[in-house]
C-alpha cells in the first residue's frame, strides 16, 4: 500500500507541474496591469498553496505583482515570503527586487526602492544565473543616474544592452525572450537619458534609432516604444524643432500612461506646457504645468527636472495678480524642493562609485545611526517653516534667468518688502559681508558649504540660511550655483579662450563638484546643453 501511495503521490505533483505551466499560458498574452489575468493567477496561487510548493508559489506572487494595479507591494511582499520559505538564494534575491521595482517604477519611492535593492545583492552578488546578475546591475545604473553618476550609469547600461541584446534564447522560452529583448529595449532607453545629461546629442539621435528599429512592428513592446518617443519629443524640443516635439510626445504618451508611468507624463506635461506658452498658447500651456502640479500632489513625487513648471506657475498668477494660486504654488515649490532634497540626500549617501555590497550597507548602518544626519533633517525643518511664514510671501521673488550672447544674463533679484524675524541691524550685516564675499567670487571653491560659509562670516548656518533664503529668494545652493552660473556665462560670452575649454574643465572652473551636477544645473536655468549654448554664441560672433 505505502509504494501505491507514494505513487499516487507523485502522479499528482507531476499532474500539478503541467497545470502550473498551464495556468501562466492562460495569462501569458495580458499585458501589465491588466487586472482581468488575476482570475488567472489567482487560481495559481491557490494550486501552489495547497500542495506549498513555495517555489511556484513565489513565481504566481510575482505574476500578480505585474497585472495588479493597486496591490503590487501586497503581493510582492507576499512574493518574498514564499521565497523565504526556500532555499533558493536566485528566488529570494529576485523578489527582493520585485519588491524594489515595485517602489521605483510605480511609486518613485527611491529611499524604499534601494533598500529593496541591497537587500537582493546580499542574495545575488555570486549568483551563476547571469539574468538575474544583469537584472540587479540594472536597477543599480538606475538609481546612479538618478543620482547624477551619468557615466557609471551607462556603463552598467551598456554592459546589460549587450548581455540582452546578444545572447541566444531557444525559441521554446518565449517567457525569456520576451524579457531578455524588454531589457535590452529598456537598457537602451536607460542609456539614453544619461547621454542627455553627458551632451552627447548625436549620439542619443543614433540610440533613439535603435530603439525604434528594434521594437517596430511588435505589438508586444509598443510601451517600451513610447519611450524612444518620448526621448525623440527631448531632443526635438532642445532643436527647437517643436512642432516634430509636440507629435512625438502626443504619441509617447499614449504608451506611458496606459503604463501609468506618471513620473514621465510629468516631463512631457511640462516640456509640452513650455512649448505651448513659447507659442502664445497660455492656456493650454498653463494646463498642462498645472497637470505636473496634479500628479505631484497626488503622488508626492515628481521628475526632478520638472521643477521650473512650478515657477512658471508662480511668475503666471504673479503677473496676473492672483495672489491666492501664487501662494499655492509657491508653497507647492517649496514642498517639491523637500522632497527632492531628502531622496537625494538619502540615496547619495548610501551609494558608491563601485556598487560592491559592503560598501553600500556600511553606508546604510552609518546614515540610519548618525545623529548628524538627525541635525540636518531638523536644519531643513527649520528652513522650511521659516520660508512657509506668511510673511516671506510678500517678499519679492524673481528667478533668474538666462539668454543667449547679447542679452543680459541674468536677471536681478529684487525685494520690494524685507520682512524678517532677524534683527535688522544682523540681516543688513549679513548681507553686506555677502556683498564683499560676492566681489571676492568665493562661490568658485569646491564643497564650499554653509557651516564653511558661516564661519567666514562670523555667524551661524540658522541666521544665513534665514537672510539667503529670504533676502536671496532661494536656498543656499540653490543661491551658490546661481552665481557660479552667472560667473560661466559671463565668461563664455566674453571670452573665446573659455569657449575652447571641455564641459569638465568649465565645472571645475566655476566650483561645481563634477560635470554632471554642472551640466544638469546648466540645461535646468538656460534650457540648453553647455555645448549648444557654446556653439550658438560661437555661431553669432564667427568663431570656429
Amino acid at each position: 500500500m505505502k509504494i501505491i501511495f507514494c505513487f499516487f503521490v507523485f502522479f499528482c505533483f507531476l499532474v500539478n507541474g503541467q497545470k502550473y505551466s498551464d495556468y501562466r499560458v492562460r495569462y501569458d498574452n495580458f499585458e501589465e496591469n491588466d487586472e482581468r489575468a488575476l482570475e488567472f493567477v489567482n487560481a495559481y496561487i491557490k494550486e501552489a498553496k495547497a500542495f506549498k510548493n513555495y517555489k511556484e508559489l513565489t513565481q504566481a506572487y510575482r505574476d500578480a505583482v505585474s497585472f495588479s494595479r493597486n496591490k503590487k507591494i501586497e503581493y510582492s511582499d507576499s512574493a518574498v515570503w514564499a521565497a523565504s520559505q526556500t532555499s533558493y538564494p536566485d528566488l529570494i534575491g529576485n523578489s527582493y527586487l520585485t519588491k524594489g521595482s515595485v517602489y521605483y517604477f510605480t511609486y518613485r519611492k527611491y529611499q524604499k526602492a534601494l533598500d529593496q535593492y541591497l537587500r537582493a545583492w546580499q542574495y545575488l552578488d555570486k549568483s551563476k544565473d547571469p539574468y538575474l546578475r544583469h537584472k540587479n546591475m540594472y536597477h543599480i545604473g538606475v538609481v546612479k543616474s538618478y543620482l547624477g553618476y551619468y557615466e557609471e550609469a551607462f556603463t552598467l547600461f551598456s554592459k546589460c544592452r549587450s548581455y540582452y541584446r546578444d545572447t541566444s534564447v531557444p525559441a521554446d522560452f518565449p517567457n525569456l525572450r520576451y524579457n531578455m529583448k524588454k531589457g535590452y529595449l529598456n537598457s537602451l532607453h536607460q542609456m539614453g537619458i544619461c547621454l542627455f545629461y553627458q551632451s552627447k546629442i548625436k549620439e542619443v539621435s543614433d540610440l533613439i534609432n535603435e530603439g525604434l528599429e528594434a521594437s517596430a512592428e511588435d505589438k508586444n513592446f509598443y510601451i517600451e516604444r513610447s519611450y524612444f518617443y518620448k526621448l525623440s519629443g527631448i531632443l526635438d524640443y532642445l532643436r527647437k524643432n517643436e512642432r516634430e516635439a509636440l507629435s512625438d510626445f502626443n504619441i509617447a504618451l499614449a504608451g506611458i500612461e496606459k503604463k501609468s508611468d506618471f513620473t514621465n507624463a510629468s516631463l512631457i506635461y511640462f516640456l509640452k506646457g513650455k512649448i505651448l506658452l513659447r507659442n502664445h498658447r497660455e492656456n493650454e500651456g498653463i494646463n498642462y504645468l498645472e497637470k505636473v502640479d496634479s500628479i505631484f500632489l497626488k503622488r508626492n513625487f515628481a521628475h526632478p527636472s520638472v521643477r521650473e513648471a512650478f515657477e512658471l506657475l508662480i511668475t503666471h498668477y504673479k503677473n496676473k495678480n492672483d495672489n491666492k494660486k501664487e501662494l499655492y504654488y509657491t508653497k507647492q515649490l517649496l514642498h517639491f524642493d523637500r522632497v527632492m532634497h531628502n531622496d537625494f540626500k538619502y540615496l547619495s549617501g548610501k551609494i558608491t562609485k563601485e556598487y560592491d555590497t559592503s560598501d553600500l550597507l556600511t553606508s546604510k548602518k552609518r546614515l540610519e545611526s548618525s545623529a548628524f544626519y538627525g541635525y540636518i533633517v531638523a536644519g531643513i525643518s527649520f528652513g522650511a517653516l521659516l520660508l512657509l511664514s506668511v510673511r516671506y510671501f510678500k517678499v519679492k521673488k524673481r528667478v533668474k534667468k538666462y539668454q543667449i550672447a547679447g542679452e543680459q544674463t541674468l536677471g536681478k533679484n529684487t525685494v520690494s518688502t524685507k520682512l524678517s524675524k532677524l534683527p535688522r541691524i544682523l540681516a543688513d550685516e549679513i548681507l553686506d559681508k555677502l556683498k564683499i564675499m560676492e566681489q571676492n567670487k568665493f562661490y568658485l571653491e569646491k564643497g564650499l558649504t554653509q557651516k564653511d560659509l558661516a564661519k567666514r562670516l562670523k555667524t551661524n548656518t540658522a541666521y544665513l540660511s534665514a537672510v539667503i533664503n529670504e533676502y536671496k529668494g532661494t536656498s543656499y545652493n540653490t543661491y551658490l550655483n546661481s552665481l557660479r552660473l552667472e560667473y560661466v556665462i559671463e565668461k563664455l560670452r566674453t571670452s573665446a579662450e573659455w569657449r575652447k575649454y571641455s564641459v569638465d574643465t568649465l565645472a571645475d572652473e566655476c566650483g561645481f563638484a563634477n560635470r554632471p551636477k554642472f551640466s544638469k544645473s546648466f540645461i535646468e536655468l538656460t534650457g540648453v546643453m553647455p555645448s549648444e549654448y557654446i556653439q550658438k554664441i560661437n555661431d553669432k560672433s564667427g568663431d570656429s
